[in-house]
């Protein structure tokens, strides 16, 4: 069991605000995959955030304003011309009557509506058993996107092509992506259902436009399998 420390913590609430670059993002994939204590730390972090990222902002009804209008103190004495002897007024009404405002804004809430957990994020770290080539990979399965941030990735004159290998063992193509930077892949519907736990994720080197026929020419030169974080 590894013991994290407070860079270990530190750097997982980084990863969940979306703080790193692009090379300690690959890392924080990568340790995922292998970290069991890394992932839970993650996972914390979400559910320590997600009340702050879910909220969204409303506007008042014309009820509450009328009844904090109700609530504001009738100015007395001598009768005020000045404009701004009368926001003096409002502002000091406010003061004095602030906690039956806060009342009434709390009555007028709407009860939050319970919304689903989001679903969790699916990743696979690629790599080969030389070592020449190592990348991380991050979908999303409720927008269909895929991130490839390659570590090592070395194809010469050829090209990366993506493949995604289900239950069923046959390999389909998920699209071209970059050697030398960040790719981002939208995964068609047609495809969603073979991206999921368990299911192999591989690369081969391709001409251009890649495998002809959707057929692999290459040999695979790095491959993961998919898991859930």
């Amino acid at each position: 069991m590894t013991i994290l420390n407070e860079e270990d913590i530190a750097f997982a609430g980084e990863y969940v605000l979306g703080l790193l670059d692009s090379a300690d993002e690959a890392v924080a994939l990568a340790r995922l995959a292998t970290n069991a204590e890394f992932a839970a730390e993650v996972e914390a972090w979400r559910l320590r955030l997600q009340p702050m990222v879910e909220g969204k902002d409303e506007s008042p009804s014309p009820a509450l304003w009328d009844a904090i209008a109700n609530n504001i103190p009738k100015a007395t004495g001598q009768d005020v011309e000045t404009h701004s002897l009368r926001i003096w007024q409002v502002i000091a009404g406010f003061s004095t009557s602030a906690a039956a405002i806060l009342a009434v804004m709390l009555l007028q809430q709407p009860t939050p509506a319970i919304q689903p957990p989001p679903a969790a994020p699916l990743i696979a770290a690629l790599g080969s058993e030389n070592g020449q080539a190592s990348l991380t990979a991050r979908y999303d399965s409720s927008s269909g996107m895929m991130l490839l941030t390659p570590v090592s990735l070395k194809t010469g004159k050829l090209y990366p092509e993506l493949w995604v290998v289900p239950a069923d063992g046959k390999a389909r193509s998920l699209g071209i992506i970059r050697a030398d930077g960040p790719s981002e892949i939208a995964i068609s519907p047609l495809m969603r259902d073979f991206v999921g736990e368990g299911a192999t994720l591989a690369i081969t080197p391709e001409p251009e436009g890649g495998a002809p026929g959707g057929k692999a020419t290459g040999p695979i030169i790095a491959s993961g399998k998919i898991t859930i974080v």
